[in-house]
């Protein structure tokens, strides 16, 4: 079982490169389909011959194999990996930068095995006009046959440009427009930070206030919990979108929004104490959606409306309350299935608050220009939104109230993505150009990095200097690393991460290094210096401690403003009666749900009733596994004094600590 979530800690892009047993090559040419079979452990390698300056737009249907797509280019090097989905076209675009014949190899992920089709569908000019190459960049989200996007492009205080791609609803043929409405996701918070911000202009609540000071029913755990800390995620509760699941419930499944306070209601005790760890929250969320509706006297949406949607003009906008509530005009979300082709979705439930916004992109540029103009809210409210949370640390957060704070290339950068089942967005304001970029998606797959990408297409000053030399390694990093030191790190490590343990292999192939995040598929780590690697598709830096034998133990891994400890680990395997003492039946009382432990296959298993397969635990050191699904990420079993075996603990990352009782 693979797990599609949205919602993990860590994401990287997947790399499988140089498996064994490649077939011969075969010539790929633009518009002509060819069908492949893979068995597990094969690779199909294709080639195309390729001009300086091209753009390569491609796809790998998946019919009933789940694919991972690496381009090299013609010195041999990793330019490009994908493997974002599990079904439907698998995705790839390149350009080059040297004339040659460029290698493009499909494997299966993991050890599947079967049928694909691969088509070059586009082989032209990297456009050099900012709009054209959008038009070159949206191309995989164009066409009468797959759900599309919507961009939009504020320049100077203006909504210079806009470009709709694909279709909004695919059922009745209707494509994507201007004034097409859609579900921006999480998106959303800074809407709802905004609307208790007005409620304490009016004197109704201050975002100071203990959150049980409008809902008294939630439990006391010892500190009052502000509403500030639940809107700068740094309150403690469990985090209901990774906990339910834990249950068996997936993303669609109904239930209300007062399901909120209930999960806090059963929890034990706090994740951490407030103000004491960043840690993305929708429990907060909508629970200050609820705390609004009480302090307001109105209901959540009218509220929103009546205060902060209509007085900036945005009367295209609402929220929905209700999962399959109808909103006319609005795109329908829709996600890849297996023999190609979409289903359609419906949201979250029970998400207005921390999501449930739907919108257009002029409504988009209007709240966005209001970070300038401070028309609503007042420049204190804005201030508000755009302050930084610092932790009892010291630390920043770099997130102020339901918006991220960072730069892009030396410039302020505000923004945020969302994202619903089906829905994608992205909205980021450079308040210093007064621009910035709004992306909407009715596309599961659809990639929100593109959002900086288009921002830097538009606005040349935020393009990062070329940070390669010209011996190919990164400038000002010291050089490479030897292949001793490379060899040295191969081998099992841990990502901990806000209380889990996220397993990770290190191998070296043919000088190069890849790095794997379970579950996540291999992706290519460049070195930098005799001790860091890069990751560039993930953003990322890794950065090894070496001992003065040559050896490495410990590490750091720095990605999205998180900085987390790596661990080497010597992965071992249970011998059969070890894993008997394991086996059994648990129950959690704060989630009233069974999960049943066996041995299969010579390794332990996962059962519940609403899983269709089994879910492998891999042994990560003592008494510790890691699940197979995002959020069974970390099961760590309890021990009574005598040694016996009395219940396991589930953790994720945004969710920890859910006890499991041996029964």
């Amino acid at each position: 079982m693979r797990s599609t979530a949205a919602c993990a800690t860590l994401t990287l892009l997947t790399v499988l490169a140089g498996a064994a047993h490649a077939q011969e090559s075969r010539t790929l040419r633009e518009g002509r389909a060819v069908a492949g079979t893979l068995a597990a452990g094969e690779s199909d390698i294709y080639t195309v011959d390729l001009r300086l300056g091209a753009f390569v737009y491609g796809e790998v249907e998946q019919i009933d194999v789940d694919v991972v797509v690496t381009v090299r280019d013609p010195a041999g090097e990793t330019l490009r990996s994908t493997d974002a989905i599990a079904r439907g076209p698998e995705i790839f675009t390149f350009e080059t930068a040297a004339e040659g014949t460029y290698v493009i190899e499909v494997a299966p992920f993991e050890e599947g095995s079967g049928s694909y089709e691969i088509v070059l569908q586009r082989v032209e000019r990297v456009a050099r006009n900012p709009d054209n190459r959008l038009d070159q960049m949206m191309a995989p989200y164009d066409g009468g046959d797959r759900p599309g996007v919507v961009i939009g492009v504020v320049d100077d205080g203006e909504l210079d440009l806009v470009r709709a791609y694909g279709m909004a609803n695919l059922t009745h043929g209707i494509a994507w427009e201007r004034g097409t409405i859609s579900n921006i996701g999480s998106v959303t918070k800074q809407f709802t930070a905004m609307g208790a911000l007005l409620l304490q202009t009016r004197g109704k609540l201050s975002i100071d206030d203990d959150i049980r000071a409008h809902i008294p029913e939630l439990p006391d755990f010892g500190a009052p919990i502000t509403i500030r800390q639940l809107l700068n995620h740094t309150g403690g509760y469990r985090e209901i979108y990774n906990l339910l699941p834990i249950t068996g419930m997936e993303g669609e499944d109904a239930f209300a929004r007062e399901r909120a306070i209930t999960v806090v209601q059963r929890q034990p005790e706090l994740q951490a104490a407030p103000n004491t760890e960043w840690n993305y929250n929708n429990t907060g969320y909508i629970l200050v959606s609820l705390a609004i509706e009480r302090a307001s006297g109105q209901g959540f949406a009218d509220y929103m409306r009546e205060h902060v949607f209509e007085p900036l003009g945005m009367t295209d906008t609402r929220m929905k309350m209700v999962q399959g509530e109808l909103i006319p005009g609005s795109a329908q979300g829709y996600t890849p299935v297996e023999g190609g082709g979409f289903r359609t979705t419906r949201d979250l439930a029970a998400s207005a608050g921390a999501g449930g916004v739907y919108t257009t992109v002029d409504d988009l540029a209007r709240w966005m220009l209001n970070y300038r103009d401070a028309t609503l809210g007042g420049a204190e409210a804005i201030e508000a939104l755009v302050t930084t949370a610092i932790l009892e640390s010291g630390d920043s957060t770099n997130y102020g109230l339901g918006l991220g704070l960072g730069e892009l290339g030396g410039h302020t950068l505000y923004s945020h993505t969302g994202g619903d089942v089906s829905h994608r967005a992205y909205l980021g304001y450079l308040p210093e150009l007064e621009s910035g970029v709004i992306v909407m998606s009715n596309h599961a797959s659809f990639d929100l990095s593109v959002g900086e990408r288009i921002a830097q297409l538009f606005f040349p000053e935020l393009a990062e200097e070329d940070a390669v030399a010209d011996d190919g390694e990164v400038a000002g990093e010291g050089g490479g690393m030897s292949d001793a030191r490379k060899e040295a790190l191969a081998g099992d490590w841990v990502i901990e991460v806000q209380g889990i343990s996220l397993p990770m292999s290190v191998t070296v192939e043919d000088g190069d290094v890849f790095v794997e995040p379970q579950g996540q598929g291999r992706t290519v780590a460049r070195p930098t210096s005799e001790s860091t690697l890069a990751i560039a598709a993930a953003d990322a830096a890794l950065t090894f401690d070496f001992e003065a034998d040559g050896t490495a133990r410990t590490g750091t891994m720095a990605q999205a403003g998180l900085e987390m400890a790596l661990r080497r680990v010597e992965r071992t395997e249970l011998a059969a009666e070890a894993l008997t003492e394991y086996v059994g039946r648990y129950f959690s009382d704060e989630l009233e749900t069974f999960y049943e432990v066996a041995v299969d296959d010579g390794g332990l298993v996962l059962r519940h009733i609403d899983a269709a397969e089994p879910l492998p635990l891999r042994h990560t050191g003592g008494d510790d596994f890691s699940g197979s699904v995002v959020f069974l990420n970390t099961i760590a079993f309890q021990r009574a004094g005598n040694g016996r075996i009395t219940g396991f603990t589930v953790s994720n990352g945004r969710t920890r600590g859910v006890l499991f009782r041996k029964m």
